[in-house]
């Protein structure tokens, strides 16, 4: 009987430590995904922000061609 409780338990353990790491894995890998994306929504936004001044400048430029001609 105490032979097969320790057996039990031992799998039962096993069987835990398996489903702690797949967690650990899992929470790890989602970490990672988000980490990822939060830096190209910060990457995008400073495209976007770049991309903004750039057409400030352009219209700019575009008056000043249009105020010489």
């Amino acid at each position: 009987m105490i032979p097969n409780i320790i057996k039990d338990n031992k799998a039962l353990i096993t069987v835990a430590i398996t489903i702690a790491i797949t967690v650990t894995m899992t929470l790890n890998f989602t970490i990672n995904i988000n980490q990822t994306i939060t830096i190209t929504q910060e990457q995008l936004n400073q495209t976007q922000e770049q991309l903004n001044q750039t057409q400030e400048s352009l219209q700019l430029l575009e008056k000043t061609v249009e105020l010489r001609t």
